[in-house]
């Protein structure tokens, strides 16, 4: 069956935005391709790099540009409405966690181990300011978000122009997991069906020796000769057979593997596939599940037989403190203790619960004290 032809909108051709845009221009010429950044010059010669790519393969896609600061809602309202994406990926952020390592030894360790909810204001801004433009526009492209799923899209569950689906974290796990259970059991790759559910601090620890490091999670492994059920936090000897058969280059350098998580949750969308997917924020919802995702957009949990929708979610739910959430709900992230004092270790400043009132004002004291503090040019 022919695939009818979409717009997709990419915000942002950084280090993680172009590369997606590199694969998907590439195998799916057919569709429109719209990147959106704030600098013109380099937004056009990033996307001129992925048409060079393509070309070098006989591909000749339509690649557009538009610059565009989507912190404007007016003006990002204006640039939907010019272009009516199908698709739209947020591929921002204000602060990478790359950059966490660019601050002085002590305080990044202090971050690193106090998690990513001490900058839930950050994280949601820009998703959050997408959601309005999207809403304002009357559009309903389906909207992948980049930016910390696991919290953001729950941050914003709800809401019209929300987003429906994350990527990376949990998915970066399960290649890994299929490759390592495929070796061990001398099956194909193929043949190994993964249902995890787990949350971004499981994703982050669990190719460490600490494995999962505490956090509840549930894997399940169904493969030619049966079933194999691992649930945290007692039970994490699936991710030392990850380390032991199927350990990758991880950090920046390893971004392909995130990369390509983006690239086949928004290939799914393209091609109507109905693939099991493994996405954080999928609905809305904290934490990350496998999904069947319609190119319409609908959003299906497929966690198979077993486990229940209630104790999926409560699972996600517990493991979030240890990313240093202790909540979060439509309008309101209220942090763990622990993150609270990092961030006024770090900081300098009273983190306070996060919502759709102060979150642009305590995103921007963030940026602005990190810059001040540590000369790091973030904004």
């Amino acid at each position: 069956m022919a695939v009818a032809p979409k717009t997709v909108m990419i915000i942002g051709l950084g280090k993680l935005g172009g590369p997606v845009l590199d694969l998907l221009a590439m195998r799916y010429p057919m569709h429109r391709f719209v990147c959106i950044a704030r600098d013109a010059h380099a937004l056009g010669l990033r996307a001129n790099l992925s048409r060079y790519l393509a070309a070098q393969w006989g591909s000749y896609p339509r690649v557009h540009t538009a610059a565009c600061d989507i912190r404007d809602v007016e003006a990002t309202v204006a640039c939907l409405s010019a272009h009516a994406p199908d698709v739209l990926f947020n591929a921002t952020t204000s602060f990478p966690w790359w950059r966490i390592a660019d601050l002085p030894g002590d305080a990044a360790t202090l971050a690193e181990k106090a998690g990513p909810g001490m900058w839930s204001a950050v994280d949601c801004l820009l998703p959050f300011r997408l959601t309005e433009a999207i809403a304002a526009s009357g559009l309903r492209p389906v909207f992948v978000n980049g930016c910390y799923p696991d919290l953001t899209n729950a941050f914003l569950a709800g809401r019209d122009g929300a987003p429906k689906l994350g990527i990376g974290n949990l998915s970066n796990l399960v290649p890994g997991l299929r490759l390592a259970f495929a070796d061990e059991l001398g099956v194909e790759a193929n043949a190994v069906d993964v249902r995890l559910v787990a949350h971004h601090y499981v994703s982050w620890n669990a190719p460490t020796s600490a494995g999962a490091a505490g956090a509840p999670f549930h894997l399940t492994i169904n493969h030619p000769g049966g079933k194999l059920t691992f649930e945290g936090p007692n039970d994490d000897s699936c991710f030392a057979l990850l380390r032991r058969r199927a350990s990758r280059t991880r950090g920046l350098a390893g971004l392909g593997v995130t990369i390509g998580s983006a690239a086949t949750v928004l290939a799914s969308i393209l091609e109507g596939s109905d693939a099991l997917l493994h996405c954080p924020g999928a609905d809305g919802l904290p934490g990350g599940y496998p999904v069947r995702v319609s190119d319409s957009g609908a959003v299906q949990l497929d966690l198979g037989p077993g486990l229940e929708y209630e104790t999926a979610v409560s699972i996600n739910r517990a493991a979030q403190r240890f990313d240093g959430t202790e909540s979060v709900k439509p309008g309101l992230v209220v942090p763990t203790d622990r993150a609270r004092t990092a961030f006024q270790q770090i900081v300098g400043e009273t983190l306070p619960d996060v919502s759709y009132e102060n979150v642009g004002e305590v995103a921007s004291l963030t940026l602005d004290r990190l810059n001040a503090r540590y000369g790091l040019g973030v904004r």
